[in-house]
């Protein structure tokens, strides 16, 4: 299959080496409040903050996530925030666009009931969570799913419209391909990832790559960082 991991190698050594970063609100006992603006979305608010919109809306007791309202002061839980967020890698907190995708992982994740940190550790390493990255080999978007695995899971799914280039339905999709590879091989979280990696059969009937080992060690370090 395709892979190229120096890259996904370097972001694990750089985290190691303490370039993670931190999360902007601190984990102690105090909060921090911050008045929804025009153009405000509850995602928005929460990455700019390093925690999460569930966290926001339950400490705000806010029923509709997709509503906000200019003016509001919200209070911002420290606590929350560094469960989830304090130690991210500085790259993708670095790009906002990214990290506003959290709750879709984490939608998707609970949906099918996989790890979140192994499904976001996972994409990470496969495109940086970046929608438009297509590989040689036609492999797409956040989860780099490639087409026969794409026309795979819309059966799965049943449905055919999903887009690998929209980044909820590739992160649904991958999520859901995670689950596939979880139930094929006994929920064990190293073999799925040498699945999702070098393919189900070929792990399943022969002997797993190098490169595939080196992928999954790759995986399974960065998941504390997205716990």
């Amino acid at each position: 299959m395709r892979r190229v991991l120096a890259a996904a190698a370097a972001i694990v050594m750089l985290a190691a080496a303490g370039q993670a970063a931190t999360s902007a609100v601190t984990t102690s006992a105090a909060t921090q409040t911050y008045v929804v603006r025009s153009g405000d979305t509850l995602s928005s608010i929460a990455a700019r903050h390093g925690t999460t919109p569930g966290a926001i809306a339950r400490a705000n007791r806010i029923t509709n996530p997709n509503l906000v309202v200019i003016g509001r002061r919200l209070t911002i839980p420290a606590a929350a925030a560094g469960t989830r967020s304090s130690g991210l890698p500085a790259k993708l907190v670095a790009h906002p666009e990214r990290l506003a995708l959290r709750p879709n992982f984490e939608r998707w994740a609970a949906h099918y009931g996989v790890p979140p940190d192994l499904l976001e550790a996972l994409a990470w390493v496969e495109s940086g969570w970046q929608r438009t990255v297509v590989s040689k080999t036609g492999a797409v978007g956040i989860g780099q799913l490639m087409p026969a695995t794409v026309d795979h899971i819309r059966l799965l799914i049943g449905i055919k419209a999903l887009d690998p280039y929209n980044a909820d339905d590739n992160i649904r999709m991958s999520a859901r391909f995670l689950r596939f590879l979880l139930d094929r091989t006994g929920s064990d979280a190293s073999t799925a990832l040498a699945a999702y990696y070098q393919g189900l059969r070929s792990v399943t009937t022969g002997p797993v790559l190098g490169e595939t080992k080196q992928y999954v060690a790759t995986v399974l370090a960065l998941r504390p960082f997205f716990q």
